[in-house]
């Protein structure tokens, strides 16, 4: 067969049972795994991975990245998942759990029967369709970004979804960090919204800040300045350093003396330089020579020493300065200017906050507390798919029901949809709308309640804004509390599908032997002592 054809150790799965169903199977474990995470009851997972760092967490997009999947088909799930959180930043889950559900159905109809083109057909309608069924379901669109109240009841539900019970005051939080990074109709970037985390305290004392805010302390006594000058340096403030090495011979105790004294000057008349320019506050990307530091205290400047070289590009980029790569003065250009640097405390850390009120620098910072490492970087996920949900709000303002509305809605009518279809695929399209079924089930089961109930319940409303309430255990219109973003939902459908429809599409698998060389995940075996 085909193996005759390949190198020897190479693999090849054809035709139904090994081939499409393997696949399917693949895809169906994967979105397993993730059915429990979604909605604010979702269950958390514990993942760690090759490097043995350890992941606590609900977010889909996370545990997919991970998880280091092996099998072609579930890649290309991992792959969907990815393609939705760097797009959109949320509805990862829905994704991975939408393209399962309809491969278990197209499982189903393969079983009794049909053929996968059918199959295929039937999903492809059916896509189409619910392209003219989503924007039908759009409640309300937003437009005025001023509105805080309004930018906080479309990301609390973001938030919610990773940290139930916090969503209120971090949304409050991140609504403000967003106004202050828009003010005076300035462009959103998601590189001006900082996240800095500070482990103590709870998740309730987590707060934006004007300004950029730096984890660390200055170097000498002087913690404060107003209205400074800043020089950015990106090299170590040291004049004796030098990329060349040299040798110096000295032949008598006078010269020694002379040779100190030389070194001393050097680094007065640096700091001196620096300091007549006006410069109060030096940021240096190296290390800093004693004998600087010394002269720097005495002329009264703050110095902070940051290790990042992108922390330093942002901070240049804020206060309108330029990275000096070689010592001495600044020149008027090249200094930045802060109104406000300032050294607080923050349970019992200390950092540094630059303030600038220009028009040009708007950067804002939010410090999350929390009590342990695994919180805090969860709340840092729920922050970040939070400021994505505020970028798409501003591609494409519409938001449509959440809690499991719009999805049964678009259930009900792809079932209408297929009653009018005459030929074999009207299973399949049938079989679409009952994949969306999940998403509603799927939150009442997380929450402790009957799905089939709950659905039947919504069903019974026939009203496109009535969802799941996960805490009373009821359906009710929450047009007004839980909204999603449009852009999220129709293209983490899209990719879902196209997901779907790739595997079905798949009737040979070949693997060829992977090449030689060492596995760069598998460590080698430790030895026993």
């Amino acid at each position: 067969g085909v193996q005759s054809l390949l190198k020897e150790g190479s693999r090849t799965f054809s035709g139904l049972e090994e081939a499409i169903l393997k696949n399917i199977d693949a895809c169906k474990q994967l979105s397993q795994m993730t059915r429990t995470s979604l909605g604010p009851y979702g269950m958390n997972k514990l993942v760690v991975n090759n490097l043995e760092k350890l992941f606590v967490t609900t977010d889909a997009a996370t545990i997919m990245q991970e998880l280091d999947i092996q099998h072609p088909a579930g890649k290309l799930i991992v792959q969907a998942a990815k393609m939705q959180e760097s797009e959109n930043g949320d509805a990862t889950n829905l994704v991975v759990i939408l393209a399962g559900e309809l491969l278990r159905f197209a499982e189903e109809l393969i079983q009794t029967g049909l053929h996968p083109s059918e199959i295929l057909n039937g999903y492809e309608r059916s896509s189409k369709k619910l392209e003219e069924i989503l924007p039908e379901l759009v409640t309300q669109t937003i437009s005025d970004f001023k509105d805080k109240d309004l930018v906080e009841k479309c990301l609390r539900p973001t938030i919610a979804s990773k940290i139930y019970g916090y969503e209120k005051h971090l949304a409050k939080c991140v609504a403000q960090a967003c106004m202050i990074v828009t003010e005076g109709d300035q462009k959103f970037d998601m590189d001006n919204v900082r996240v800095v985390k500070i482990q103590g305290g709870n998740l309730a004392m987590t707060e934006a800040f004007r300004g950029m805010v730096i984890n660390r302390d200055c170097e000498g006594s002087v913690k404060e300045a107003h209205d400074a000058k800043v020089a950015v340096f990106n090299c170590p403030l040291d004049p004796q350093y030098s990329d060349t090495k040299g040798t110096v011979l000295i032949h008598n105790a006078q010269e020694l003396m002379d040779y100190n004294k030389g070194e001393e000057q050097l680094a007065k008349n640096l700091v001196d330089e620096i300091a007549d320019a006006g410069v109060k506050v030096v940021v240096s990307g190296g290390s800093i020579a004693e004998m600087c530091m010394h002269y720097l205290e005495q002329r009264g400047i703050m110095v902070l020493k940051i290790a990042s070289k992108f922390e330093i590009r942002r901070i240049s980029s804020m206060l309108g300065a330029t990275t000096l790569v070689r010592l001495g003065a600044p020149t008027p250009e090249e200094m930045g200017h802060a109104d406000e640097v300032v050294v607080e405390e923050i349970a019992s850390k200390r950092v540094t906050v630059f303030k600038r009120e220009s028009e040009n620098s708007k950067v804002s910072t939010i410090v999350l507390r929390a009590s342990t490492q695994n919180m805090l970087d969860d709340a840092e996920r729920a922050i970040d798919d939070a400021l994505n949900t505020f970028r798409i709000l501003r591609k494409d303002g519409r938001l449509v029901p959440g809690a499991g509305a719009t999805e049964a809605e678009i259930a009900k009518r792809i079932k209408d949809f297929a009653a009018t279809q005459p030929g074999l695929d009207q299973y399949a399209i049938i079989r679409y709308a009952q994949a969306f079924e999940a998403i509603p089930k799927i939150l009442a089961e997380n929450a402790g309640h009957g799905a089939n109930e709950m659905l039947s319940k919504i069903y019974a409303e026939s009203n496109p804004k009535v969802g799941i309430d996960v805490d009373e255990g009821s359906v009710r219109d929450i047009s007004e509390e839980i909204l999603d973003a449009f852009r999220a939902k129709s293209w983490g459908v899209k990719l879902a599908t196209d997901v779907a429809l790739t595997v079905l599409r798949v009737d040979q698998i070949i693997m060829s032997k992977p090449s030689g060389g060492p596995n760069p995940n598998k460590r080698p075996p430790m030895e026993e002592d």
